[in-house]
């Protein structure tokens, strides 16, 4: 499931997204926090644990627009937390992360509120990918290509350009031409392309539940 978050009544003008993560591993989450936090348009408003702590942030003022929601919590179903803030805050959008997302089905109370269902052992590249067209500066941004993507993955796991070059079967001023791309399409420098992609490529893979 990845519907497009577009809200049609976003603006390119509007402040950043409140954003909530509801992840009960610390690990995840705090990287979750580095990497949402560095998209242009979306703020972190706050990070919970557990269904008690992220239902009682989803009935805070204000509310938060946009929860990344992990599924599977210690003192119950994430899904739970999307009830509340559907409630709360009804124009707001839900991105599940899961572990089995290809066997998640969407209730049909919560199909107008889930919008995105991301697994939890892809590439932070898919969860950016979702929330890229409901962002507000995702007009003057594009999602990256498969071979940004790529190349991204690889920068990620500390390759030089050669090494990219080589990997690739792509000339190194080829490799140097894409990591510019994807730099202005991040909206970062150069060397915090390097330490988000690294964070990204840092996400638990085999433990993950």
């Amino acid at each position: 499931m990845n519907r497009s978050l577009a809200d049609p009544h976003s603006s390119t003008d509007q402040p950043h997204l409140r954003c909530l993560i509801v992840e009960d591993q610390l690990m995840v989450l705090q990287l979750l926090h580095s990497m949402l936090e560095a998209l242009p348009g979306l703020t972190v408003q706050a990070t919970a644990t557990s269904q008690a702590e992220a239902i009682a942030l989803c009935r805070s003022t204000p509310a938060p627009q946009l929860l990344i929601l992990d599924l599977a919590l210690p003192d119950g179903d994430g899904l739970a937390v999307a009830e509340v803030l559907a409630q709360t805050q009804p124009e707001a959008r839900v991105v599940v992360l899961s572990g089995q997302a290809s066997s998640f089905i969407c209730p049909a109370h919560l199909q107008g509120v889930i919008v995105g269902v991301v697994d939890k052992t892809a590439a932070f590249s898919q969860l950016q990918a979702v929330l890229e067209p409901w962002l507000p500066q995702a007009s003057s941004r594009a999602v990256l290509t498969p071979r940004q993507r790529q190349i991204y993955q690889l920068i990620g796991q500390g390759l030089s350009n050669k090494a990219i070059a080589r990997s690739t079967e792509l000339s190194i001023s080829t490799v140097e031409t894409h990591r510019k791309a994807i730099a202005q399409k991040l909206g970062v420098s150069g060397a915090e392309l390097v330490h988000q992609a690294s964070l990204a490529a840092r996400l638990p893979q085999d433990d993950l539940p």
